[in-house]
């Protein structure tokens, strides 16, 4: 086959494909026919051809390896499907993000833009997916906060998607809250309401033993001695010893730290942690409990939580709680206890 020096008018080539000199092989014609293509010129320098889609009619650049050991794409067929799945997603196709191949950017019907991953969009147009746009969303959650008495200020903190920081309209308390719990307005303020959540809390470890089991348990409550006694469900002659407990100014801080220690425990020292199996009957609740061994390490992180309580940084108060590594003060212990009846 001869070579191709310029364009013709059947095959236009694009204002960045100049030609470059030299002979095109029949076997990279052949190739470029099996894979739906018509070899047009030789481009830019002695890597590159120019192909025509025969589908559309579109020419492109592409590399000879890509040819000789791939399958080329076309651009204009690769975009036209993207445009059509959109549709089929209910979006309008705006074109490649420049920086990332594999996004795309779009318009949904609410006219703000999008950018998603083609393979979501893809997902979405066959119906296994929804789809929201994040500006309306966000006004959506504006307005339910404010339905409450709240303002959202941004996104958790601590990035975790399931909360949201919020502002409470009556006093200015800033407070971590669960999106799905303001979503039903079950969200009392701690900085001045009158629940559980805003009254003084403490988070305390008991060590219980009875009938040759020897467990760490660790939790919050307003008053650690009445949940030992009453809430537990020990036995009478279970022996229990207070170890710590660590005043917290608000039982919304003891929540929020308690259970994010436990996570880390969980996490960093699964082997630590007590099969329900191995205290059913003794304890009326399946977590939580802790073999002994991990004492050491229960007080240094309870060391961590007295010494930022006293600092004044309760967890769970907003912006001001961004506390350490670990959690949340004041910490005494001691006391031995036998189980109330």
């Amino acid at each position: 086959m001869s070579s191709l020096h310029h364009p013709t008018p059947a095959a236009p080539h694009p204002a960045d494909l100049s030609p470059h000199p030299g002979p095109l092989h029949a076997r990279w014609a052949e190739a470029a026919y099996q894979k739906g293509f018509d070899l047009m010129a030789r481009v830019q320098d002695r890597y590159h051809l120019a192909l025509r889609c025969r589908q559309c009619g579109a020419v492109s650049m592409t590399k000879l390896y890509v040819l000789m050991n791939n399958q080329p794409l076309c651009r204009s067929c690769l975009e036209t499907a993207r445009a059509e799945r959109a549709t089929a997603a209910g979006l309008s196709y705006l074109g490649p993000d420049p920086d990332h191949p594999q996004y795309g950017l779009f318009r949904a019907a609410c006219g703000h833009s999008l950018r998603r991953q083609f393979e979501i969009i893809n997902r979405v147009a066959d119906g296994q997916i929804g789809l929201r746009c994040e500006r309306c969303f966000a006004q959506k959650e504006q307005q339910i906060a404010a339905r409450h008495g709240w303002t959202r200020i941004g996104p958790d903190p601590r990035g975790n998607p399931n909360y949201h920081l919020y502002r409470h309209n009556a006093c200015g308390h800033d407070q971590r809250i669960a999106r799905a719990n303001l979503q039903w307005g079950q969200c009392d303020c701690a900085g001045c309401g009158e629940t559980w959540t805003a009254k003084p809390s403490n988070i305390y470890l008991f060590e219980i033993r009875y009938n040759g089991l020897h467990l760490l348990k660790l939790g919050y409550s307003a008053n650690p001695l009445k949940r030992q006694k009453h809430q537990l469900g020990l036995p009478c002659k279970a022996h229990v010893t207070l170890l710590r407990s660590i005043a917290m100014p608000t039982g919304h801080a003891a929540c929020a730290t308690e259970k994010r220690l436990h996570a880390r425990l969980r996490r960093q020292h699964p082997d630590a942690v007590v099969p329900p199996n191995d205290y059913r009957g003794v304890l009326n609740v399946v977590s939580e409990v802790y073999h002994p061994w991990l004492r050491p390490e229960l007080e240094r992180r309870l060391n961590r939580i007295a010494e930022t309580a006293r600092d004044g940084k309760a967890p769970g108060a907003g912006r001001a709680a961004a506390i350490g590594d670990e959690d949340g003060g004041g910490s005494k212990g001691g006391g031995e206890h036998e189980a109330g009846c």
